[in-house]
């Protein structure tokens, strides 16, 4: 629980500051692309800079995150490896981990299966109302399983890399612990898919939320 915590603050404090849009040159990869439940799963990428920390976290099919370890870059290509344990209850089908330098403020996914439970066993943790919508729209965020009307950080991931909105303890749990968002998107937001992540400030439930502009 304590790293996640670390983990979790180290991650919001990076991405309040603008960084840099995807670079090429950047590879993550995972040993082999299938693991089971309670097993652990390698990884290694390039393209970070020489001696930075790089910060790890898994999202799991139900949009669930979890942090994974912290890495330091190493040598001119800028290589990192390092291993992720999949929970024993993990969730089976398609999971992401992403590595993201503190210096290079580039994040890099990676994704992998996972043989874990039936998805049709779990609710669904996090929702978007609509799906997708062009530069404009009020998307409707719902996220579940925080603490009774817990304050909550979150923040906006778009298609080139960059934090584009951010709000530090932005919004409230409702007393059963369920976080309702509502964002409009910039007339001139760029065109693909983004992320809206959100941080449960005592509790460290963390939820990823997938939505396209187009």
């Amino acid at each position: 629980m304590m790293r996640t915590r670390i983990f979790l603050a180290v991650v919001l404090l990076a991405l309040l500051v603008p960084g840099a849009a995807l670079a090429a040159g950047f590879t993550l990869a995972p040993a082999q692309p299938t693991v089971a439940a309670g097993q652990s799963i390698a990884f290694t990428g390039t393209g970070f800079t020489s001696g930075e920390q790089v910060v790890t976290w898994a999202t799991a099919p139900d949009q669930a995150v979890i942090g994974g370890d912290a890495v330091g870059a190493e040598g001119a290509e800028g290589r990192i490896a390092f291993s992720f344990h999949v929970p024993s209850n993990a969730l089976g089908g398609r999971w992401a981990m992403t590595a993201y330098g503190l210096v290079s403020k580039t994040p890099v996914v990676a994704t992998f299966d996972v043989m874990g439970s039936a998805p049709a066993t779990a609710e669904p943790q996090a929702a978007v109302a609509p799906p997708a919508g062009p530069p404009g729209t009020t998307f409707a965020f719902a996220a579940l399983g925080y603490h009774d009307e817990e304050k909550v950080s979150y923040w906006f991931t778009g298609p080139d890399g960059q934090i584009h909105a951010a709000y530090p303890e932005g919004a409230k749990a409702n007393h059963d612990g369920r976080v309702d968002i509502k964002w409009t998107s910039p007339g001139d937001a760029p065109t693909g898919g983004w992320v809206i992540t959100i941080q449960g400030i005592k509790s460290n439930v963390a939820r990823a939320v997938p939505f396209e502009i187009r």
